[in-house]
């Protein structure tokens, strides 16, 4: 199966670098500081007219995964925006007040969403059982789970990645993300169930074309 890789940008400055290599997609995000948040809808006009899959993030502010009905709204609006402008899919998660997956709301997105791609971001960590998680997120009709495997970063939850890209497999993509660098990557890529890798290719705070170059040499030759 080919491999993927996503890069996560949170400006466009990081953006128009990472497009100068071989990437799959990019996820197009805004403030890092808070863990990213929707960019402005003029960034997705002008990310999606340069030729490569754009997945912005649907996530209209900070803090928890749990939404009114009035942001749910605001999602739903914002995602016809981003469809009108060419944008190839979306990643969001939506969690209930249990921290579990708030399924009435997140099929309201998904019926916005039907035809283009669709990443269930990290809130999937945050629920108690990923497993269980995981088998709702699938009958959801999500393509892929962008998962640091309940920790910090993806290396430290190897393990439970690996299992959920096994139970998975040939039903849905599990996606390692956080953290994910060229000098650990080599966790996942030796991993048969998994093709698909998130990295916003940070170094000292700063995104780096140099551990991009490197990301893409490990996945991809």
């Amino acid at each position: 199966m080919n491999q993927n890789l996503e890069v996560c940008t949170f400006n466009l400055n990081d953006f128009n670098s990472a497009i100068q290599h071989n990437i799959t997609r990019i996820e197009l995000c805004s403030n890092k500081g808070v863990g990213g948040i929707s960019p402005e809808i003029n960034e997705v006009k002008y990310a999606t007219s340069k030729g490569i899959p754009i997945h912005p993030i649907i996530r209209p502010r900070p803090g928890n995964f749990s939404y009114n009905k009035k942001e749910i709204q605001h999602m739903i609006n914002y995602i016809s925006h981003c469809k009108e402008l060419g944008c190839k899919g979306i990643v969001f998660g939506i969690l209930d007040k249990n921290y579990e997956i708030d399924l009435i709301n997140c099929k309201k997105i998904i019926r916005e969403s039907k035809d283009i791609s669709k990443t269930f971001h990290m809130a999937f960590d945050m629920t108690k059982d990923v497993f269980d998680s995981m088998e709702k997120i699938i009958d959801l009709g999500f393509d892929r789970i962008l998962t640091s495997g309940k920790n910090k970063s993806a290396i430290e939850g190897k393990e439970i990645i690996n299992e959920l890209a096994i139970k998975g497999h040939n039903r849905i993509s599990i996606m390692p993300g956080s953290k994910l660098r060229s000098s650990n990557i080599d966790a996942f890529t030796n991993n048969n169930f998994i093709h698909e890798y998130h990295s916003s290719c940070y170094i000292n705070n700063k995104f780096s074309e140099i551990e991009l170059n490197k990301l893409i040499k490990k996945i991809f030759s």
